[in-house]
């Protein structure tokens, strides 16, 4: 059976088999199976989010399959509700009273995808918030490991510390 993406159709069966919680994947419609697979290899190819080389190496396709196997089942779950909120927000409704739902006007244009997916796919992010470290300068004459809370007020009012 052909690829849809990073997985076939066989191995997504196989991953829903020993995943818990899953078995309703069994039950599908083939062309129901088809198209989550699908949607969810779309949906991640196109997310800005990710740089996904054209030909992935084999850690990086197991990966993707993962990824794909795990939205592909968040969408069979969560797809039709996602598109009523979406379709909410699209309309300007910022929050529904009868519900206690309030919906942030910035996010209608992001994807949702699971926290899972996010972690397994983090390698491919094509924007890393890089973390800086840099040395302060300190006016005063004490070492950084000094303790100055107990430093005599005197030095204070003169501006040392």
């Amino acid at each position: 059976m052909p690829d849809i993406g990073w997985t076939s159709k066989v191995d997504a069966a196989t991953f829903f088999v020993t995943r818990y919680g899953c078995s309703a994947w069994a039950t599908l419609a083939a062309a129901d199976s088809t198209a989550l697979l699908t949607t969810a290899w779309n949906r991640i190819l196109h997310d800005s989010r990710w740089t996904i080389p054209v030909t992935p190496s084999a850690t990086q396709k197991a990966e993707l399959a993962y990824a794909q196997d795990l939205t592909a089942w968040y969408m069979y779950v969560h797809l039709l509700d996602e598109d009523r909120r979406k379709g909410l927000q699209a309309q300007g409704v910022i929050s529904a009273g009868l519900v206690k739902e309030v919906y942030d006007k910035d996010s209608l244009d992001k994807i949702p995808l699971p926290a899972e997916v996010i972690d397994v796919l983090d390698e491919l992010l094509s924007t890393k918030k890089p973390f800086y470290a840099v040395d302060v300068d300190r006016r005063e004459p004490a070492g950084a490991d000094q303790d100055t809370t107990d430093v005599d007020n005197s030095l204070n009012e003169r501006g040392v510390y």
